[in-house]
């Protein structure tokens, strides 16, 4: 897997989120024009059933108030030489009654405030419209007959919700009716907050997905390079102690060279440097190897950590002096004695000052210090060394990962140090973090409390 096919994997996935976002919103702002059509339809349909109520229940007012409806109702029972006039003559007599009556009446009258309102509501809530409407019923020529309290006649005039009232009178046209709906668009948007809720919800774990998916990739790719890094840099570590001790060898057993006590002495001490070279590169994948598989047990004991302290600087003090250096310790700690692993606080020690030296672009110059509180005692390992970028200090607790270089090559090692010591000051209940800037050295500072929780808890985090 190179970066190319990474790359254009990331791009193809990139543009169809990209494209199913876009027919995602699309679609939805369709969704909410249709729903607002249907809206709009509701409201037209509602504002034509209360016309024809209105006109029907007009009708039939009219009908029984007039003294010849008695007649027409019981015209079955009447004879034609009876009476003078037939059906047909009483329903002539109510119509062109009815139209005088009509044309002495206000318009008003004929659209009760009360009995609107009440239609009105009745219609729209039939048609699942909660939401309250203002309404007016305009004249013949736009005169204001009926209007809701604090309506702006202006916008009602303009609506397109209007419906002729009173369509079938004879008398020619009347009153009309219209509607604006104040919230129509809130209404439109809590019709659709399911769908769109839904929709969002897909869509986010869609793109959490997808995310994780390309994170997955990339770690794993990463994962991968530097493991084969960590295999190149292994070959080339244990090749070079392995060579030296067998040229060691060869020199001490040929006999054609001469032996004299200070050049097998040398021979000697480059053996057992190399050897103890040796042990190191295997502890620390060891190290690593039971880190991973969560069998790293601490065993706490009473610990003097400034005894501790004094015995690793005491041994790891001849490195820093072989390069013109040194290592000074304060100790600042009124109260230093913990539970604690000495195995393992030992190797915690033993990785920061040999990265101090390790790191140090010149004469290494390392200082330890502590401090104590009623929590526990702090610990800072502070170096001159090369420092370490901004971008690179959340990384450098990571597993295999060590802070790239450049072409500079002379720092050994393989990027599991870090990651040990993260996990043994987590495993005794502290934390570790790091101060640096390039070029003016880092600082790395843990703290171990005085009291902590079980050795066998695991460590939580990176690392």
């Amino acid at each position: 897997m190179n970066e190319r096919w990474i790359l254009g994997l990331t791009l193809a996935i990139t543009l169809a989120l990209v494209g199913l976002v876009a027919i995602q919103v699309r679609w939805i702002g369709e969704s909410m024009d249709l729903k607002d059509v249907q809206l709009g339809r509701s409201v037209d349909h509602a504002l034509v059933a209360v016309g024809e109520r209105l006109e029907r229940r007009e009708a039939m007012e009219r009908l029984r108030g007039h003294e010849g409806f008695e007649r027409l109702r019981r015209s079955d029972s009447l004879t034609v030489i009876d009476e003078p006039a037939g059906p047909d003559d009483v329903v002539a007599d109510m119509l062109w009654g009815l139209i005088a009556q009509e044309q002495g009446r206000p318009l008003e009258e004929r659209v009760p405030a009360p009995l609107l309102d009440s239609l009105l509501g009745e219609e729209l809530r039939l048609r699942g419209i909660t939401s309250p409407v203002l309404h007016a019923v305009f004249g013949p020529e736009g005169r204001v007959l009926a209007a809701s309290p604090g309506a702006d006649v202006r916008v009602l005039a303009a609506s397109p919700h209007a419906v002729p009232l009173f369509r079938n009178d004879p008398l020619g046209p009347g009153l009309r009716l219209h509607v604006v709906v104040p919230d129509q668009e809130r209404l439109v948007r809590a019709a659709m907050r399911p769908l769109l809720l839904m929709s969002a919800a897909f869509l986010l774990v869609i793109v959490a997905v997808l995310v994780i998916i390309l994170r997955t990739v990339h770690r794993q790719k990463r994962i991968s390079d530097i493991k084969n890094d960590l295999v190149n840099n292994l070959t080339h570590e244990l090749k070079t102690p392995i060579s030296t001790i067998a040229l060691a060898c060869e020199a001490l057993n040929d006999p054609s060279m001469p032996h004299t006590e200070q050049q097998t002495r040398t021979f000697v001490n480059m053996i057992r440097e190399e050897n103890k070279r040796l042990g190191v590169l295997v502890e620390n994948v060891l190290q690593s190897a039971v880190e991973d598989s969560g069998q790293m047990r601490i065993r706490p004991v009473d610990l003097d950590l400034h005894g501790l302290i004094d015995d690793v600087v005491r041994n790891m003090r001849m490195q820093a002096e072989r390069r013109g250096g040194g290592i000074e310790v304060s100790f600042g700690a009124a109260l230093h004695r913990v539970q604690g692993d000495r195995i393992h606080l030992t190797n915690v020690l033993q990785n920061l000052i040999d990265n101090a030296i390790k790191y140090a672009a010149r004469e290494p110059r390392i200082r330890v210090r502590t401090e104590s509180d009623h929590h526990g005692i702090t610990v800072a390992v502070q170096d001159n060394g090369i420092g370490i970028p901004r971008a690179e200090q959340r990384r450098i607790f990571d597993k295999l990962y060590r802070v790239p270089t450049g072409n500079v090559h002379n720092v050994k090692g393989f990027g599991l140090g870090l990651s040990y010591v993260r996990a043994v000051v987590l495993r005794h209940g502290g934390r570790i973090q790091v101060a640096s800037e390039p070029g003016q050295g880092s600082t790395f500072t843990f703290q171990i409390p005085f009291e902590h929780g079980s050795g066998t808890q695991a460590p939580g985090g990176r690392g």
